[in-house]
């Protein structure tokens, strides 16, 4: 055994730099990296995690086998009417990527649809909190390393007031994208996979028809209509800033599509008025993205109208200037996204749903 392997195996490579986690050891001040300038706390917790759901069988993961990823967040969560800061820190720990990569899925919907895109994922604690991801943002994001369990967190001490803001108690989940940090749960001890549930119709013949009408839907059923022919659609638009994404478009299934872009407004923008962003919403709400011919898309809340990182979910309208069959309607790209396989044609209805707590167990703890 080599002296680098010896060190790997005692340590977990906790302290050996790594190029894609960022710095894994302490600077002393002064120095430019304002992300190690304190020692690095050890965070107690859960040392497994249990996966089940849409698998073949319940899994237990060993998460000390896994490599360490970095992440900096500025946490922040809703007080009442306004904003609490909680400090700016550097996490170390397990990426959700990582844990899930070796994990086997079964999921009910594959028969009549195939691609990985409408999965989920729950995780929670012992408290009873869960918080949602979609499988999209774990491994269709440009950055997949994002998410993580810490296991060791640092502060980014400001040089003027000193000031120390508290630790974690215990491992936390990490959202590193995410605007107000409400997903971040402590010490998490499973992840349930999960695929949409809902009257898909898929039907192939339709996916190149254009979708002139987008519905959003409540919990509730509740839903309301955007036509894009209409007065209102054109006053709205003309209020939110038009962007576009030039990018080498890329899919999963049938790989290098084009070199081209995709003009819209953000999504965010558009849904703002009819989806309140609570604490509840940000933590467990998920979005079932849909176009004409049933393919369709899970998309959590969170990284839809709470991202920290300007990588917005964009709705189009005629925005492909490519002539695109299915795309001189309203369709969607994901600017958050390394590949393609969520940019959906003939976008027809986008239903919000939530997935419960355990209230038993936070009433109990």
């Amino acid at each position: 055994m080599s002296l680098l392997s010896g060190i790997c195996l005692i340590s977990s490579c906790r302290w050996l730099p790594d190029a894609v986690s960022g710095a894994t050891w302490q600077w002393q001040s002064g120095s430019n990296n304002y992300y190690s300038q304190e020692n690095a706390t050890k965070l107690t917790g859960p040392k497994r995690i249990t996966v089940l759901g849409e698998v073949p069988k319940e899994q237990v993961v060993k998460l000390r086998k896994m490599p360490y990823r970095s992440v900096t967040v500025r946490e922040a969560r809703i007080s009442g009417d306004s904003i609490a800061f909680e400090g700016l820190f550097r996490y170390d720990g397990y990426a959700l990527c990582d844990i899930l990569s070796a994990i086997k899925v079964d999921k009910l919907s594959k028969d009549d649809f195939y691609p990985p895109i409408d999965i989920y994922v729950e995780l929670r604690n012992d408290a009873g909190e869960v918080a949602v991801f979609s499988w999209g943002e774990i491994f269709f994001a440009a950055n997949m390393y994002n998410i993580i369990i810490a296991q060791y967190v640092t502060r980014v001490i400001p040089g003027k007031t000193g000031e120390l803001w508290p630790l974690p108690p215990t491992t936390k989940l990490v959202a590193g994208s995410d605007r107000l940090s409400e997903r971040n749960i402590l010490a998490p001890t499973s992840i349930t996979i999960r695929s949409l549930k809902g009257d898909y119709i898929v039907d192939r013949d339709r996916t190149d028809e254009a979708s002139h009408e987008l519905v959003f839907e409540q919990t509730d059923g509740r839903s309301v209509a955007l036509d894009a022919r209409s007065p209102e659609f054109a006053q709205l638009t003309a209020q939110i800033p038009y962007n576009t994404y030039t990018n080498a478009m890329y899919g999963h299934g049938m790989g290098y599509k084009d070199f081209k872009g995709y003009g819209g407004w953000w999504l965010s923008e558009i849904m703002k008025p009819h989806f309140e962003a609570s604490a509840k919403d940000l933590r467990t709400g998920m979005f079932s993205v849909e176009g004409l011919d049933g393919y369709r898309a899970a998309v959590s809340f969170s990284e839809l109208m709470n991202r920290n990182d300007g990588a917005e979910m964009i709705l189009m309208y005629a925005g492909d200037k490519s002539g695109e069959k299915g795309r001189e309607g309203f369709s969607t790209y994901a600017g958050c996204d390394m590949m393609v396989d969520r940019a959906i044609k003939g976008l027809s209805r986008i239903r919000l749903f939530h997935i419960e707590e355990d209230a038993l167990k936070k009433k109990v703890n």
